[in-house]
């Protein structure tokens, strides 16, 4: 397995630091409005990594920072009319739900800069103590120079960093690149105690505090989007070396830039799509396929017609899965066996895998997975093709690879029963066996040999007649044994 490292710009043998374990750090949000879908493009991506990790069997130990005091925050917050950690709470806890709508697994810690004061500080004093940092007036700021490294990430220089630096004029500071660990703040403001008078955090310290923290030693992979390398990273690296921690991250994983019409999406631009607003348009699991089409790496442009067709694309994936599960009900695991397409089969599963292991290819992966739905297809269609027990494991291997990218749980099959009026949500995963025993607990006779959406079909229409009947409890029971299921009936 191999990964593109940003450090040493070149595809790498990931070996993590403890043989079975991976510890990763992904840089989070500051909680000052809705997420957007450039936050959706970089938090997918690493939960794909983090699925497709746990697949090889590495063990995950995932750290996602909340920046909940921050100066977009406290201008947000003058604007609302409410307190700065009251604003940033509020949307945390929305970008937690918008996130968790895309499928995105939660991190194992969420640690909060505001919980970490006490921390902070500390990391700070040793930085001063070290030689490392100086104080002025103004704050606490890091001494770049004196870091021989500093650049090694963005690839930078120190001069062209200094002639490029956008920073406030402060005749205090030694160098004009050197960036600020605390800064100083006046009573009216929101800040805390410190030997160096009231203040609060700079950006860059609280990740290096807070990984440092939640995981010991060097993290293995530390990740988030490109504009994040410089200066951010950058100076996360500086702070954590300079204090002891070396190397401070073996893999650092950087995902592309989400642009509109070519350009980055961001708030500061006043060109994002909030996760809200898209999920008003789209379905979950069109807008993660969307993402997962493209490298994690690349930039890529959004579009509502490229959605779309995304959205078109995975249903037909979600379709395929409909109709094999059915091929291979019908047909049993006895049918004839059917040696070249095992062997069509065997190769494409290799190729997919080889594909995830090349730094996440999911592109690649995907080509293998249509090939295999086309040749499944094809063999389907051939009344002479009865190899059930092939046909079973193609679709068990797709929807393998939709689990991966964090698909299937929220992919289904949308039915609409003609005598009923009623839309049914179906998950895709749905087990016939289920199903029976539903029918046979409530004494609906269904015959042998039916499929999965046909079985469905039949015991929302059964439902029906209970209920038009005044049987309720009978009717509640099967709807009952639906929803355990994940078989969504909406009336209509």
């Amino acid at each position: 397995m191999r990964v593109y490292n940003s450090l040493s710009r070149k595809t790498e043998e990931f070996e993590p630091v403890n043989k079975d374990k991976v510890a990763l750090y992904v840089c989070g949000i500051t909680p000052y409005d809705y997420c957007h879908l450039g936050h959706a493009r970089t938090y997918v991506a690493f939960d794909m990594i983090k699925r497709y990790l746990k697949f090889r069997g590495f063990a995950v130990y995932c750290v996602q920072n909340v920046t909940d005091i921050d100066d977009k925050i406290i201008r947000r917050a003058k604007e609302c009319g409410q307190g700065p950690l009251e604003l940033a709470a509020k949307f945390d806890a929305f970008s937690r739900e918008d996130l968790a709508s895309l499928g995105i697994a939660q991190a194992d810690a969420y640690p909060k800069v505001t919980q970490n004061i006490n921390e902070i500080i500390e990391f700070v004093k040793k930085l001063v103590d070290g030689g490392w940092a100086y104080a002025n007036d103004t704050g606490v700021y890091f001494e770049i120079s004196k870091f021989k490294e500093y650049g090694r990430l963005s690839g930078q220089s120190l001069e062209k960093i200094r002639s490029g630096a956008r920073v406030e004029i402060d005749e205090g500071k030694k160098d004009p690149a050197d960036f600020a660990v605390w800064k100083t703040t006046r009573e009216s403001e929101l800040g805390f105690e410190s030997p160096w008078g009231r203040g609060r955090p700079g950006w860059h310290i609280e990740c290096s505090t807070m990984s440092g923290k939640h995981i010991q030693g060097t993290i293995d992979i530390h990740g988030g989007a490109r504009d994040l390398i410089f200066p951010h990273h950058e100076n996360e690296i500086a702070q954590s070396e300079a204090a002891g921690n070396r190397p401070f991250v073996k893999y650092w994983l950087h995902t592309g830039f989400l642009t509109v019409n070519g350009e980055k999406m961001a708030k500061s631009l006043g060109n994002f799509i909030t996760i809200r607003d898209a999920l008003l348009k789209y379905r979950p699991y069109a807008l993660r396929f969307f993402f997962l089409q493209a490298h994690y790496r690349s930039p890529m442009d959004y579009s509502d017609d490229a959605v779309e067709k995304a959205q078109k694309n995975i249903e037909g994936v979600f379709e395929f899965l409909s109709r094999a599960r059915e091929f291979a009900d019908l047909h049993g695991q006895s049918g004839v066996e059917n040696e070249e397409y095992g062997q069509l089969l065997k190769a494409g599963e290799s190729r997919i895998f080889e594909r995830m292991d090349s730094d996440f290819d999911t592109p690649g992966a995907l080509a293998q997975v249509f090939e295999i739905i086309r040749e499944t297809n094809a063999a389907m269609a051939n009344k002479d093709f009865q190899d059930g027990g092939a046909v079973s494991r193609a679709a068990k291997l797709v929807s393998e690879v939709l689990s991966v990218f964090g698909i299937e749980t929220l992919g289904g099959i949308d039915i609409f029963t003609t005598k009923s009026k009623k839309r049914v949500k179906m998950p895709i995963d749905i087990g016939i066996e289920n199903l029976a025993k539903i029918a046979k607990e409530n004494g609906v006779a269904i015959k042998s040999g039916v499929s999965a959406r046909k079985f469905v079909e039949l015991l929302v229409e059964e439902r029906e007649v209970f209920r038009k009947a005044g049987n309720y409890k009978q009717a509640d029971l099967i709807r009952e044994g639906l929803t355990r299921n994940k078989v969504i009936v909406e009336d209509l």
